[in-house]
């Protein structure tokens, strides 16, 4: 076993007792909702977790945020500490969707729970891949609210764009890195509270 498969193992090892914990949870509140955004998952990474992976580190960065939505923060928490371990790989083609948002996340929920401000931790690569020319011109305001994908979209898909807009405005914007969502930041997080109310409906 080389040193990365070694680094792999180990965050896995680290992760799967947070991963247990949920499980035992949620066992009992298994609707067909939770079985889809934390059960299904989480059996998921407990057979495999990449951090090398964007499919595993994508389910892990989904997980955290369905647990947010849920009320679960502690949990959530937990799942968004475990990250500062490994040096994950950000990809522009999934920046929608990959674990970067994990660590906006992890700075609300520690706001919230804990009157800390985390924005110290965002690490060195976030902040390039944050002021990357493509990242800044896709994160505007109003559009960061996703309305016109969330109007376009089928009832279907609907939970998906409402936490790909959570993505873009807790992801990104708690890091406090754009001005433009800063200066908005009381209407963003009207659309937060009203998008995360919806998503947490069976």
């Amino acid at each position: 076993m080389n040193k990365l498969q070694q680094e792999i193992k180990l965050f896995h090892d680290k992760l799967e007792p947070i991963l247990e914990k949920v499980l035992e949870q949620y066992h009992k509140k298994n609707t067909e909702k939770i079985y889809n955004t934390i059960m299904k998952p989480c059996k998921k990474l407990i057979q495999k977790c990449s951090y090398k992976s964007i499919s595993d580190t994508s389910c892990l960065c989904s997980l955290a945020y369905w647990l947010y939505i849920y009320g679960d923060k502690e949990l959530a928490l937990e799942i968004c500490e475990i990250a500062h371990e490994v040096e994950f790989s950000f990809e522009f083609m999934d920046w929608n969707s990959g674990i970067q948002n994990i660590y906006g996340l992890e700075i609300r929920i520690a706001r919230e729970l804990l009157g800390e401000n985390r924005r110290n931790n965002i690490p060195l690569n976030l902040l390039e891949y944050c002021f990357s020319k493509k990242v800044k011109k896709e994160l505007r305001y109003p559009q960061v609210l996703r309305e016109d994908k969330i109007a376009d979209c089928s009832s279907r898909l609907l939970d998906t764009e409402l936490l790909l807009a959570l993505y873009n405005m807790i992801g990104l914007g708690e890091t406090g890195l754009f001005t433009e969502i800063n200066r908005n930041w009381e209407k963003i997080e009207e659309a937060i509270n009203i998008y995360i109310d919806y998503l947490r409906e069976d």
